[in-house]
């Protein structure tokens, strides 16, 4: 399960880049989630401690820090994660939230959850050791595979809760048509019930010790991912009553050889073990195959072969138009070239293909899904068509050895961790990166790494909107930012682009935009560093010297005792120490260097 760990990882440098207020009180660490409302969550250990919580725990309802009481309202994300020493855990009535992999791997066998309780959030019991659960009469909603823990086989509900019902320890909707959850300590061979019209997202998600599953006749739908890690599950008839199959049904279901569907289904059709819909243009599922994949050339939305681990060679008909989000996901490929008329690729496609090396993008793809080719590892190069405007969050996050992208000519936004740990994090001998020329915005941590060598940037284009931490752990020298328009700064978030940045020594902006830039309430701490690029190149050889306007002066740094001579237009000499100069261009020279172009406004 390492892919779940990626998504901690970018969510723990993202809680770090905000700079929360935490604190320990009696041995519990707490983060403060609104002044105003004087409300805390309990957080990891490892966020101010390195003791990880141990014993009997019984968090309290109300904490005091500063001579101010704060009411504990939410388990933060990972709160008691891989605390395989707490042995008893007891939470306070006024928690109204679990967060994300609150008690992954725990040990505990039994927590009682408070009557305040509304939500809890993905994986928070993942690998743990619960048995059993009871959600209390307020209880609302949780996120995917919040109860995928290996020993849980029964779900009680109170029962003037309006959403959910429970009946023989499964989770259902308030009305019994939708089945939400099988525990996952359920085994053997099992039956769903004749009443349930519908199998909900990953109902039966992790169920590794099902070995069979009957379905009923007018069963009309079944969920995304609803079987999902079956890993013992060897067969499964789908009736002919289903009209609607979610995305990768059997994702991960190794042993699945005897799959089928009812005669007189109208509405998907089978070619060996995989689903199409009736007319053959939508894949639905090919959760098993063999090296080699021949498709059935109607094909337009593809999708289905998330966790297909045996799939080696495929050739996407060219009348495909989209990929569906994971279609493959966790698969094997060394290389996929996508068809001429693509437009679209979802979230997650290609996550975790780590043999991937290469990958042809068509100029007619206009989107891309959060994460499509996330901790594609061998990943080395890319090129973004020109029909591609938004590069969004986590599309090439941790490919760790991608060194080379080819920018396409249109792409204006670059998302969150979009290229968080790319060679930058590995190879030392990476260390530029040139901007696309139409680039407005970027996100958080884009070009950021927990070890980062970049050292020049150079922004192209009219950048106007820069996230916190853009470059979080680069050792970089040199920014160049060419051609913000009409100069003003660009707009930043949070602790700023260059929050974690190291030794910045210039940062080259458009010429006669010096007195913007040091008004800036962000920009203006990097005055020192600011150098006026009026000649629109970086010239290395000439990195220690500064040439720039203020007050309507030209200010020259490094020059080293050299002679220094400025002239106008005309070629007419001026003198340095005329203050103001008369708006207009001049040249600048210093010794035998390059004359430098300044204009003063």
């Amino acid at each position: 399960m390492k892919k779940l760990f990626v998504f901690l990882l970018l969510g723990l440098c993202a809680k770090a880049m905000c700079q929360p207020v935490y604190f320990d009180a009696d041995g519990i660490v707490y983060g403060i989630t609104s002044e105003s409302d004087r409300t805390v969550e309990v957080c990891p250990y490892y966020y101010i401690t390195n003791n990880p919580y141990s014993g009997d725990i019984s968090i309290p309802q109300t904490v005091v820090h500063d001579g101010t009481t704060y009411t504990v309202t939410a388990l933060g994300g990972g709160a008691f994660e891989s605390c395989s020493n707490v042995t008893s855990l007891t939470l306070p009535a006024t928690i109204r939230s679990i967060g994300s992999y609150s008690f992954y791997n725990c040990s505990f066998t039994s927590l009682a959850l408070p009557d305040s309780l509304r939500f809890i959030g993905d994986h928070a019991f993942s690998y743990s050791h619960i048995a059993s659960l009871h959600l209390p009469a307020c209880f609302e909603s949780f996120d995917d595979c919040a109860f995928w823990a290996r020993n849980l086989t029964n779900i009680t509900v109170d029962e003037a809760n309006p959403h959910y019902r429970s009946i023989d320890g499964w989770l259902y909707s308030k009305d019994s048509l939708t089945l939400c959850l099988v525990p996952d300590g359920t085994a053997g061979s099992v039956a769903v019930p004749q009443f349930v019209r519908h199998i909900g997202k990953m109902a039966f998600g992790f169920g590794r010790n099902i070995t069979a599953i009957s379905l009923p006749e007018g069963l009309l739908s079944i969920g995304d991912f609803a079987f999902n890690c079956c890993e013992t599950l060897d067969g499964i008839v789908i009736p002919s009553s289903v009209t609607h199959i979610g995305i990768h049904p059997f994702s991960y279901c190794p042993q699945m050889d005897n799959l089928s569907i009812a005669d007189g289904n109208s509405h998907y059709v089978m070619d060996g073990l995989m689903i199409y819909s009736i007319d053959y243009d939508t894949l639905v599922s090919c959760h098993k195959s063999g090296a080699t994949v021949t498709l059935n050339p109607n094909l337009k939305v593809l999708g289905g072969f998330e966790n297909n681990t045996w799939v080696e060679n495929i050739t996407i008909p060219e009348g495909v138009t989209d990929i569906t989000d994971n279609c493959f996901n966790g698969c094997s490929f060394r290389s996929i070239v996508l068809p001429a008329h693509m437009k679209s690729i979802g979230a997650n496609a290609f996550f975790q293909n780590d043999n991937l090396t290469n990958v042809t993008m068509p100029q007619t793809l206009l989107s891309m899904g959060e994460g499509a080719f996330m901790t594609c590892m061998s990943l080395t190069s890319i090129v973004i068509p020109d029909s591609l405007r938004v590069i969004p969050k986590n599309a090439f996050s941790n490919c760790i050895k991608l060194n080379s992208i080819t920018w396409g000519n249109d792409v204006e936004e670059i998302g969150e961790y979009a290229f968080w740990a790319m060679s930058f994090y590995t190879n030392p001998h990476i260390t530029t990166i040139d901007l696309p020329s139409k680039l407005k915005k970027v996100g958080v941590a884009a070009f950021g790494a927990e070890t980062n060598y970049l050292r020049y940037v150079n922004f192209t284009g009219p950048v106007d909107t820069l996230g916190e931490a853009v470059f979080y752990h680069a050792n970089l020298n040199h920014i160049r930012f060419a051609n913000v328009a009409p100069g003003v700064p660009p707009a930043v978030k949070g602790l700023g682009p260059l929050y974690g940045v190291r030794n910045i020594q210039r940062i080259y902006i458009p010429c006669g935009t010096m007195d913007l830039w040091i008004s800036d309430s962000y920009w203006g701490q990097f005055a020192d560093k600011f150098v006026e690029d009026c000649d629109g190149i970086i010239d290395a050889e000439d990195a220690n010297l500064r040439v720039y306007i203020r007050d309507g002066r030209i200010i020259i740094d490094g020059a080293n005792g050299e002679p220094v001579s400025i002239f106008d237009v005309t070629g007419r000499a001026v003198s340095a120490a005329l203050s103001p100069l008369p708006s207009g261009v001049y040249l600048v020279k210093v010794g035998e260097r390059p004359a430098k172009k300044v204009v003063v406004l």
